[in-house]
């Protein structure tokens, strides 16, 4: 519990209630959720890439799979990594060409007010 506790609140600042109830009633698929998450979390150099692109690939795989919670999430542990809006902006609309208008329209357009409303209250 703490090893994820830890691991969530580096990550993306705490344990998602999604993540929690999997936690609390399938342990055994919790542990290897985790243990898969750890290890994409890797950086180098055991990993290959570093955390800012790490965080923007989940952003965007996030907001194509129309999941604005873990998009916003990773969005906001993107900020803290060094992305700028810019980037996160960029790579929803390779998004966009791949997934259409209804990723955006789902989930980005919800990751990008988010980013706009971090960066106009100096928060990361």
């Amino acid at each position: 519990m703490d090893e994820a506790n830890d691991h969530f609140g580096q990550t993306i600042g705490g344990v998602p209630d999604s993540v929690a109830l999997l936690q609390r009633h399938a342990p055994e698929a919790f542990a290897a959720y985790l243990a898969a998450r750890e290890a994409a979390y890797r950086l180098p150099p055991e990993g290959h890439l570093p955390l800012a692109s790490k965080e923007l690939v989940f952003i965007v795989l996030d907001v194509a799979a129309g999941h604005v919670e873990g998009a916003v999430a990773h969005a906001e542990a993107g900020l803290r990594a060094g992305l700028t809006p810019g980037q996160i902006m960029e790579a929803l609309s390779i998004a966009i060409l791949i997934h259409g208008h209804q990723c955006w329209a789902r989930a980005g357009a919800a990751v990008m007010r988010h980013v706009e409303h971090i960066t106009a209250s100096g928060q990361r």
